[in-house]
Order: structure tokens, then sequence, then C-alpha cells
């Protein structure tokens, strides 16, 4: 089954390129036959799963397989209804082979790769999944890195965790993040993080992104400000030199957040107009959300708790949208944080984090914190 998706929704079934719209009870029909391949079923028991509490005939089941057959047209050569005379129907899948010729031709898989990290670099989640979805068509492969941060990215943080695909050193940068997500104790997080950055085995491209941006906002969740603000200006330097701009929003944002936490408001207002024009430039959909919520925070220490939470829900949207999930869980962490530094506004605490515990659960890290510092402890 695997590349044939059900869009319930919407009434879909979709195969690589192609999408067979049915109606609604064709969609239940063929659902029900989707869910257990192979299994025979009888025209009776098909009235009962599809049609319960109406009165249908046999004569409906038929009408609708025969339906549904024309309409799988475009994909038969994958997925049919077979009849068994006498029984029923079942459906059939064959495993179709991936045999495009592109695969071995390297102008498409280089070109292909470069739109994979243009994607990524302006956080296009809807577009990184139809690269995935549609490898085969467009005649590429993603690199191992590539689909570990697609499962990151749409929240499958368990997978990541208990995966034996891959080697814990390909995971580690993952599973450090997604362990923030759960650990309250920040300092536990920050002696991983160190910890990771002495070992050799850390790929490259997460040892830079770890060592100039990623430990940048743990040092300030732990409070230590001055080292916070010196490795900052490090960050800048080696950031520029290498010119990894889809870095730069990001050290922008920690300064505002060492900026807030001197309760230079001043300062804070005018660097958030700056940054808002340079953000204009790019069409980096995570860094917007990320900067809607620092607009939330702005307002927050100006008293406004109305406009605060607009920005706040708005930004978490926005990571929705922008189908990146691990943003949810940053700006949880970031505006519980700064709610507790006001010593204010207990009923929105209360909000935030009964909302992180609903997430919590809706992405499965429930007993994760156990099973990855297992992990971090045992290999770090």
């Amino acid at each position: 089954m695997e590349g044939i998706k059900l869009l319930p929704d919407d009434y879909i079934v979709k195969y690589r390129s192609e999408e067979i719209q049915l109606l609604r009870k064709e969609f239940q029909l063929f659902e029900c036959l989707f869910r257990n391949p192979s299994r025979v079923y009888t025209r009776a028991e098909l009235l009962e799963v599809v049609w319960t509490q109406e009165e249908p005939t046999d004569r409906t089941v038929d009408d609708h397989i025969y339906r549904v057959r024309k309409k799988l047209k475009p994909i038969a050569s994958c997925i049919w209804i077979e009849t068994i005379r006498g029984i029923g129907y079942r459906l059939k899948i064959s495993k179709q082979e991936d045999v495009s010729p592109l695969k071995q031709d390297y102008e498409v898989s280089s070109s292909m790769e470069r739109l994979f990290h243009k994607y990524q670099l302006y956080g296009q989640g809807d577009a990184l999944k139809l690269l995935e979805e549609n490898q085969s068509v467009l005649g590429f492969e993603l690199k191992p890195q590539s689909v570990l941060y697609i499962q990151f990215m749409k929240g499958n943080f368990r997978w990541i965790a208990e995966t034996t695909d891959f080697s814990f050193w390909d995971r580690c940068f993952y599973l450090l993040h997604i362990y923030s997500y759960i650990e309250h104790d920040k300092t536990k997080c920050l002696d991983y993080f160190k910890r990771a950055l002495v070992s050799d085995k850390v790929p490259e491209e997460h040892r830079f992104e770890m060592e100039w941006l990623n430990q940048l906002t743990v040092l300030g969740f732990t409070g230590q400000w001055e080292e916070a603000k010196n490795l900052l200006q490090q960050s800048v330097k080696v950031i520029q030199e290498k010119n990894a701009e889809g870095f730069i929003p990001n050290l922008y944002f920690i300064e505002l957040y060492l900026i807030f936490l001197q309760k230079d408001l001043m300062w804070a207002k005018k660097r958030i107009k700056e940054i808002e024009v340079g953000l204009n430039q790019y069409p980096y959909s995570r860094e917007q959300a990320s900067f809607t919520v620092i607009q939330g925070i702005d307002y927050l220490y100006n008293g406004d708790e109305e406009q605060a939470k607009i920005c706040f829900d708005r930004g978490m949207d926005q990571f929705i949208e922008a189908r990146y999930i691990p943003g949810l869980f940053i700006s949880l962490t970031i505006i519980l944080f700064f709610l507790s530094d006001t010593g204010k506004y207990n009923e929105l605490q209360q909000y935030y984090k009964t909302q992180l515990t609903q997430y919590e659960l809706d992405y499965k890290l429930t007993g994760l914190k156990s099973i990855i510092s297992r992990e971090l402890n045992a290999l770090l």
C-alpha cells in the first residue's frame, strides 16, 4: 500500500500524482476494502459497514463497485477491485517497481537536492511533503538526512526515537531537540548539547547548527546571559562568513530574547521594526511564525495581554500552516518562559501549559523522555 493515500475529508484516493475523486459512499466502500486488502467481503458485509441503518439492496453494492472501478482506471495497474464469483469483492494491490531511469541522472538528483534545501530553508512544509511523496515520479531519492528531517518536520518524534533504520549519530541532533521539548530542566538539555559538541561523530551540518545557533537559546533558558551574549557575537561573525543566510533571522530573534530579558523595551521595539523589514524580503514561513510570537512577547512586556495572546495564537497557526510541528513546541517553550519571567498573567500561563500538554499527547511524546535520555546517556 506504499504510495497510496486516503484523504477522508475530501473523499480522495491519491497515488503519486493521480487524485481520484469519489463520492462519500464510494469512498467509504473503497476505504473498507483498502483497510483490509485481500480480504473477501460479501455484499451483506459491505452493506452493513457502508450503509448502516439504511435499506439498500445487493444491487446498490454492485452499482457502487462499478462506479469506483471506473474511477480507479488511471491507477488500475497497481490497485483494482476483484470479483470473487458467488462470494463478493476484494481489493488487490500490486507493488509497483520503481524503474525511473532519472534516478541515475546526476543532473536531476542534484537539482532536486538543491530544490529540497531551498524549500527547507524557507520552511515550505507542503512542498517538502510533495517531494517526499513523489520521489518515484520525479526520478530521485531523498538522502537519509533529508528523510529524517521530514519526519522531524511532520512531528513523527516517536518514530525518530525508536527507529533502527538510522544510527544514533544520524538521529542525535533530532533527539536533542525532542528532549528539549519535554525536559523542563534546561540545564540537562544544555549538558547534552555540550556533550554532543565534543564528539566527532555528529554530522558536520548538525554540529554547525548546534554550536552556533541551538545552544544560544538553551543558554538563555538557563540564565547564562553573559555567555549567551558573547557566543551570539561569535555566531554572527561565523554565520556571515559561512554565508548561512537561513540562520540569520534566528540570530536576530535570539538577540531580541536577550533584549527583552534586559527589559530594554525601547531597543526591542526598534529592533522589531528593523527585523520586520528584513523578513519581508524573504519567504521564510517558519521565521515569520517565530517573529509573530516575538511580537506577542513585546505586547506582553508592554502590558497588553489581549494582543499578546492574539500574536501567540497566530504564530502557532502559522507553524501549522507551514507544516513545521517542532515550531509549536519551541514557541510554547519560549512563550511559557517569558510569561514566567514577567511574573504575571497566571491564566495565560495555564492556558499555554494546557496547550503544551495536549500537543504532547497529540504527537505521542508521553514516555519519550526516559527513552531518549537513556540513549543520550549511553552514547554521549
